[in-house]
Parts: C-alpha cells; sequence; structure tokens
C-alpha cells in the first residue's frame, strides 16, 4: 500500500521534479567568460558553485554565481572548455565552450607587429566601440534567454492529460491484478 501512495504521489505531482532544473548560458568575448545560469523559472540561481574544466578534465577554477545568478571570469589559455553549474540539492547544468581559436592558430610575424600610430588609433576606438557594442547585444539577448528558459520549461513540463494518462495505466494495471487475484482465488476456492 506504502509503494502505491508513493507511485500515485509522483505520477500526480511530477512538477516538482521539474521545478528547478537550471540552465547555463556562456557568452565568451576574447578571453573573458560570462556564465549566466537560470531556473526553470527565470529566477537566478544565487550563490551556486561553478567548476570550469578543461579538455582533459583537469579543473581550470572554480567559483559562486552572484545574486544575478552570473559568474565572469578570465581564461589565457585557447581551448575547449567544460563548465559545470551545481546548486542546492543537487541540482546541476553544464555546457561547453571554446576560448580562442583552437586549432589553426596564426602566429603574428614581426612585420605584421609593426603599425602605425594612426592605425592602432583606429583599433583601439574599434575595440572600445566593440565591446560596447557587445555590452549592448548581452542586454538585448537577456530577454531572448529568459524566453528560451519558459520553451524548455514548456517543453519539459507535464501536462494534465499526462497525469489522467498515467492514472488510466495504474488503475488499468491494479484491475489487471485485481482479476488475476480474484480469478486464482475463485479457481483456488472451486477445487
Amino acid at each position: 500500500m506504502k509503494k502505491l501512495l508513493i507511485l500515485i504521489f509522483l505520477v500526480l505531482f511530477p512538477s516538482l521534479s521539474f521545478a528547478h532544473k537550471i540552465s547555463a548560458f556562456v557568452d565568451v568575448e576574447g578571453n573573458t567568460v560570462s556564465i549566466e545560469s537560470y531556473f526553470s523559472d527565470g529566477t537566478p540561481v544565487k550563490h551556486a558553485e561553478v567548476i570550469v574544466y578543461d579538455s582533459k578534465g583537469n579543473v581550470v577554477l572554480r567559483g559562486k554565481t552572484d545574486k544575478e545568478g552570473e559568474f565572469s571570469f578570465k581564461i589565457s589559455k585557447p581551448g575547449t572548455y567544460r563548465a559545470v553549474v551545481n546548486a542546492e540539492l543537487g541540482h546541476r547544468a553544464e555546457t561547453t565552450f571554446q576560448v580562442g581559436e583552437v586549432s589553426g592558430e596564426s602566429q603574428v610575424t614581426k612585420s605584421n607587429e609593426v603599425k602605425s600610430t594612426e592605425s592602432t588609433k583606429r583599433t583601439e576606438e574599434n575595440s572600445i566601440n566593440t565591446e560596447e557594442l557587445r555590452k549592448i547585444i548581452r542586454q538585448e539577448l537577456h530577454p531572448i534567454h529568459v524566453e528560451l528558459l519558459k520553451l524548455e520549461e514548456e517543453e519539459s513540463s507535464i501536462s494534465y492529460k499526462d497525469i489522467f494518462g498515467g492514472l488510466g495505466w495504474i488503475v488499468g494495471i491494479f484491475g489487471a491484478f485485481m482479476f488475476g487475484y480474484c480469478y486464482r482465488r475463485r479457481n483456488g476456492n472451486a477445487a
């Protein structure tokens, strides 16, 4: 009876297991990496542990998300990395990202290193504009991240149709069990 009650509870309240699913989004700008993590309802994952691994599985760094669910850091070595966000009660999100050029890195020759002051100034102006542009893009993408989380939640949520279908299966299996039980009893008593 106890097992049946647990089974009924799990069928009736499956959304509790999906209530705190988390997602993590990574934004890489040069060698600066920013991770944003959210629960399925769009609230930020506050003070969650973040562990970053290199492609060989070695821990590169550890940290914690802030009150906005964000964690930023710098990685000097180009490569493929994996970030794991561990929230309370075992909730976890994992994502991979690349920093710099992983293969086919080009070496800068000495002739390319010498530039005129005018082109250097243009490059600095462009990098400032690029940084401002990236900041604006990040701000504009934030609502899209939230919408993606909502869509992900809708796909993983269970509808009432699913719940009643599950209850139908339970009642059907219980009915088949009771039919077999009563059939055995009747045939056992007749002999």
